[in-house]
Formats: structure tokens, sequence, C-alpha cells
């Protein structure tokens, strides 16, 4: 591969035979090198617009906050997308989990259309890149992990052991990114819908069976005007802006 560019931090390659530009991380631990090299990578991006990526996140040690994640879809994916470019991006995954979960969750919640494939080493991000779009890829046989627990009752710790066929990491972390959602999203939606009233609940629960305003205010006994108004209460207090992120509150019901 032909360098582009190098630094303390990152280093840049171009494969023109495969129309592949590799980015490796090897030093990233900070959202100023984080911002740094991507703005870099950028600059040699739109000049050569590949057909593929690769991402080798191995030197990765930053979890990238939200508000970050937001920044990198709208300075490199977004204009991509409106440009018609579609890329394949693979990434090759950090020795660090949550450097990883937070990579997952950009391309997971963000609002780019690119769907990357992440690998656990470069020979099997490079293959997968290449495959052309007839072939047929190739299914990972995943096996079950296995689990081990320790107790430590002095320091009231403990330590969690997870063993693993390695090809299978990508899929476990995935597994564990939803776990901490779901975990996330029961710590701090429950205490939102304990603040409903009985009749906010109540009406919860008909909006959430698709229940129209006509349909509601007749079995509740009251005008269409007072279930617009619970409405408005229900997205408000449960911090929601649609109906559709209204149907996840279903689990207290």
């Amino acid at each position: 591969m032909e360098r582009l560019y190098q630094s303390d931090n990152l280093i840049l390659r171009y494969n023109k035979d495969r129309d592949i530009i590799m980015g490796s991380w090897l030093d990233c631990d900070n959202a100023e090198k984080l911002i740094n090299g991507i703005q870099v990578y950028k600059e040699y991006f739109e000049k050569i617009i590949p057909e593929k990526v690769v991402w080798n996140e191995t030197g990765l040690q930053y979890t990238i906050p939200v508000t970050l994640q937001d920044w990198i879809l709208d300075f490199l994916d977004v204009p991509a997308c409106r440009h018609g470019i579609d890329y394949k991006v693979a990434h090759i995954l950090s020795a660090d989990i949550y450097a990883n979960l937070s990579l997952m969750d950009m391309y997971t919640q963000g609002k780019t259309t690119f769907t990357p494939h992440f690998f656990t080493h470069e020979k099997k991000a490079m293959d997968w890149i290449g495959q052309k779009a007839t072939e047929v890829p190739v299914t990972r046989t995943r096996s079950e992990p296995e689990w081990k627990l320790e107790k430590f009752v002095a320091t009231n710790k403990a330590r969690l052991t997870i063993e693993m066929d390695l090809d299978t990491l990508p899929d476990i972390l995935s597994d564990f990114r939803r776990m901490l959602q779901d975990r996330r999203f029961y710590a701090q939606c429950l205490q939102r819908f304990l603040q409903l009233t009985a009749k906010e609940r109540f009406v919860l629960a008909l909006v959430i069976r698709g229940k129209t305003n006509k349909e509601i205010a007749a079995v509740t006994n009251t005008s269409c005007e007072t279930i617009k108004t619970h409405r408005r209460n229900l997205l408000r207090k449960l911090q929601c802006t649609n109906i559709a992120e209204l149907m996840q509150y279903h689990v207290f019901l």
C-alpha cells in the first residue's frame, strides 16, 4: 500500500489496484487526536473517493461520546451519503471494549446509512472488503462463550471472565452493547414512568395499542381535547418526541 500520511497518532495508506484506503490509529486516546485524525483522513478521502475503507482501530483507546459521534457522522458519512458514495467499510476492533462499543453505537444509533462490518484482525477485514458483490459471504459459526464468575465478598466486588473464539468477538460485543442499552433504558426510563398518574398510564397503554384519540376518549369518558392534552403530557414527561419512542415504555405496563 502507498503511504499517504503518517503522524504519531495516525497512518493513512492507499491501495490503488484494490481501491482501498486504510486508516490505522497508532495512539488515539482523546478527542483532540481523534478529531485531528478524522480531518486529515477526510482531505485524502475526498481526493481519492475510494470504493472501500478499512479502519484499524487497534490503537483507539478512547470512548467516543455521543456528541463527537454525531460530529463524525455529520463531517464524514452524511456528506458522502448526499453525494451518492456507497462504499464498503470494515473496522478492526481495538482491545478497548468501551471504545469498540462507542464505535458500534455511532453506526447503529446515528444517522448514517452505511453499515460497517467489524473484525478482530486485519486479514479477515481485508478478505471481506475484497469480496465482490456477487460472492456469497462466509458465515461465521458462533460457538457459545464460557463464563466464569468470581466473587470477592470482602471487597464487595466481582470479576466476570468470558472465554470465546476470537472470530465471534464482534457478535458478543454487539450483544453486550444491546444489554448495556437495555440496562440504561430501564434505569433512566423507569423513574420517568413512575412519575405518571394512574390515568396517564392507562392512556399510555391505549396509545401503545394504537387506539385513536376518539377511541380513547370513549373508553375514558372524556373529550378528545383532554386526550390530546394527555398525549402531550406523556411525550413531555417521558422525554419522547413521537409515538414510536413511547412504544418503548410497553415494558412497564
